[in-house]
């Protein structure tokens, strides 16, 4: 593997704050003549990027999955390999929303995944039992709460079916599962068996819990 692509696979998530920052200098300089829903998803995407530094700072959510599924994040290569898959799923996502804002459901698509988010780091603290937070748990719940008050507005300013609800769940579950293919590739493990190990997780840490068991 080439020097450059290294580089680009260690700085992956630098360079989707990079791309950020490309988006929201066009979106200052054409802010006028954005609609509401590009305004709102540049929003999140200020988010979701803060997200991302936030839940790999010092690899602690990789940890934490890792531990879960028995394998050590810091044994696969290229260094920085994880973090690939997610940060491209998002600059996808997000771009997709902005250039095509009258397709909605791309858009709403994006405020499912921050749902999603928030909901996943708040039950990874029970699930993990941690005296603390979920790595990446306080930039989770800002872009859901976020992502409330943004469907709110768009509920107040815009004219939309319910079928789009619809739409965007089954393009979010669809792109989700395929993001999450390549991260369990980039394990070295099938989806099939990374979903068997968590789930034996999730049972063994079910079976464990009694009252007064101290956490973690």
């Amino acid at each position: 593997m080439s020097k450059i692509i290294q580089f680009l696979i260690k700085n992956s998530t630098h360079i989707l704050a990079a791309f950020f920052l490309f988006w929201a200098v066009w979106g200052l300089l054409n802010w006028q003549d954005l609609l509401l829903i590009q305004k709102l998803i540049l929003g999140l995407f200020a988010l979701l990027v803060g997200h991302e530094y936030e839940e790999g700072y010092k690899e602690r959510f990789f940890g934490l999955m890792g531990s879960a599924v028995g394998i050590d994040p810091a044994s696969r290569k290229p260094e920085g390999i994880l973090h690939v898959s997610p940060d491209v799923y998002i600059a996808v996502m997000f771009t997709l929303a902005l250039i095509f804002p009258n397709v909605l459901w791309l858009s709403f698509a994006c405020f499912f995944l921050a749902f999603f988010e928030g909901f996943v780091h708040t039950m990874g603290i029970f699930l993990f039992r941690l005296k603390g937070v979920s790595p990446g748990w306080y930039t989770a719940v800002i872009m859901a709460v976020y992502s409330i008050w943004a469907v709110i507005q768009i509920g107040k300013n815009m004219e939309y079916s319910g079928i789009t609800w619809l739409w965007a769940f089954l393009w979010f579950f669809a792109t989700f599962l395929l993001m999450e293919m390549c991260e369990h590739r980039a394990l070295g493990i099938t989806t099939a068996e990374f979903i068997r190990r968590m789930k034996a997780f999730a049972k063994q840490r079910l079976i464990s819990i009694s009252p007064g068991t101290p956490l973690e």
